[in-house]
């Protein structure tokens, strides 16, 4: 099934980067601002579709790691962080695509050029979003195919063909069509042998999987990492009365919020992965939805900075107009933004019943996850705020004691955990 899962995203994958870049409305038009105001629909159609890219790619990329096991281990051990830190966060970049578009139908050219720069300019965010964002798609869009070369799973010829769509989309990105497609394509071709080969039957290599435990030891810190870095961003978070102007008086604590929330959803990726590798199928299959749907709900995250830069820019009725006009945007609201929250709070509450019904904790260590997720949703910010994300660290805390006491030897062979692409 994982194989499946992750051989599917990586088909669909440069698919929906092909189709993102043809409908791109500023391929090869100089001007940076009124382009998205001129083409809403296919701004959102680009973004969204874009965005989804990006996703997909966590699991198709995982999928190509998973069966490593010695050779080729410590280029996957960096690709694999890189895939599920960098591309996850890169993925989110895609958000200010839609600000932007909220932006231009509200304001006229000048004022979003202001908030754009106010937002770029912003020493956080740019730091902990969009350095690591941009060298972890580097990396793993480059680390991937080696080591999966290296350590036989594809070949070699696949491998470079990968790396020739990523370095032709490089080069071409924002120039006219059919120029821009020319990497895509490439890489629909690449990825798509290399889902072939994912799936094909083939012996395990007789080796130590070296690789497989460097992952299940990664999980077992998230499931600590993810909740108490939940935890931090609850307790920083500025505005616990809902008074926004407390967020503009604060600037640099809002953005410090904003991204301890963001890597407390990508550190729970490999925390449930960690937990679906030793669980039962139903816990599998939530597993893969949700790691799906936390991808995208760190994303949102960075909603936090572009508020708070159209709020330093401009008035609070000016900024709240911007506000209602990105949730009115449909392919954000639904495409992303709703599905993403819905999906990865009952995921977490499906994962730590899973664990309990596969017999790998007890019951009420499922029951402590499920009152951390319905204390997040029920008590609001403030100091009382924390309550939810501190249940989540009792209840995912336990689950990782559990999981080290029944250990599986690192020499012997374990499921592939590989999310499922939807």
């Amino acid at each position: 099934m994982w194989r499946k899962a992750a051989a599917a995203s990586l088909v669909a994958a440069p698919i929906a980067l092909t189709v993102a870049t043809g409908v791109d409305p500023a391929l090869g038009i100089p001007e940076q601002y009124g382009i998205y105001r001129q083409h809403p629909d296919a701004v959102q159609a680009h973004s969204i579709l874009l965005h989804w890219a990006w996703v997909l790619f966590v699991p198709g990329l995982l999928g190509l790691l998973a069966p490593i096991r010695q050779r080729g281990a410590v280029l996957a051990r960096i690709a694999w962080i890189a895939v599920i830190v960098g591309l996850t966060t890169f993925s989110a970049l895609m958000a200010n695509d839609f600000v932007l578009l909220a932006l231009e139908q509200t304001l006229p050219n000048d004022q979003v050029q202001a908030v754009d720069e106010k937002f770029l300019a912003m020493s956080v965010t740019v730091i902990g979003w969009q350095w690591p964002g941009l060298i972890g798609w580097g990396l793993s869009l480059i680390l991937t195919p080696i080591a999966a070369a290296r350590a036989r799973v594809i070949d070699w010829w696949t491998a470079g063909a990968a790396l020739l769509g990523m370095g032709l989309y490089l080069a071409f990105a924002i120039s006219p069509v059919p120029l821009c497609l020319l990497g895509p394509i490439v890489m629909i071709g690449a990825y798509g042998r290399a889902a072939w080969l994912l799936v094909r039957p083939r012996a395990a290599a007789e080796e130590p999987d070296t690789f497989g435990a460097y992952r299940r030891r990664v999980g077992i810190i998230s499931l600590y990492a993810a909740p108490l870095s939940f935890a931090i961003g609850m307790a920083t978070v500025p505005d616990w009365s809902g008074d926004l102007a407390d967020s503009v008086a604060k600037p640099v604590q809002t953005q410090v919020s904003a991204l301890f929330l963001h890597f407390a959803w990508v550190l729970f990726v490999p925390a449930v992965l960690a937990v679906a590798a030793r669980a039962n199928r139903f816990t599998q299959v939530a597993a893969g939805i949700t790691v799906v749907a936390l991808i995208n709900f760190s994303g949102l995250m960075v909603g936090d900075s572009a508020d708070l830069a159209a709020r330093q820019v401009l008035d609070a009725a000016t900024a709240d107009r911007v506000s209602e006009t990105l949730g009115g945007l449909a392919a954000f609201t639904f495409g992303w933004a709703l599905p993403s929250m819905v999906l990865t709070l009952l995921g977490l509450i499906a994962v730590g019943i899973g664990a309990a019904v596969s017999g790998l904790t007890r019951w009420w260590v499922a029951a402590l996850v499920v009152a951390g997720v319905v204390a997040f949703l029920a008590l609001g910010l403030g100091p009382i705020g924390v309550t939810g994300p501190l249940l989540l660290l009792a209840g995912f805390g336990l689950i990782a004691r559990d999981l080290r006491r029944t250990a599986t030897p690192a020499a012997q062979p374990t499921p592939d955990p590989v999310p499922t692409g939807g």
